[in-house]
């Protein structure tokens, strides 16, 4: 019986292996047709609109660039860095053990 079983199992294994090879073989079921010259490129088309719309963002945008804040010194940050440390610290502490 486990004689006849192994047969079985070889054979489906065969039939399945020249099943797959005789698909490789012939390449893909179906094939992709190519678009025609007369369809409009899809991408060609987006990057016109992105263009007209950077175009229509550019003369609707105010001539001057947003004035950027004066850099704050190093000591300043440091301190602001610090408090902040200290409130998360501060923060954590109240909250008691979590166990």
């Amino acid at each position: 019986m486990k004689r006849a079983l192994a047969w079985f199992a070889g054979l489906v294994g065969i039939a399945a292996l020249g099943r797959a090879l005789s698909r490789r073989r012939h390449g893909p079921a179906q094939v992709e047709e190519m678009p025609s010259p007369d369809t409009p490129d899809l991408a060609e088309e987006l990057r016109r609109k992105l263009e007209a719309q950077r175009e229509a963002e550019a003369a609707s945008a105010p001539s001057e660039a947003p004035a950027e804040p004066e850099p704050e010194s190093l000591d300043e940050r440091r301190a602001r860095v610090h408090a902040k440390a200290r409130e998360a610290i501060e923060s954590m502490g109240d909250e008691g053990p979590a166990a």
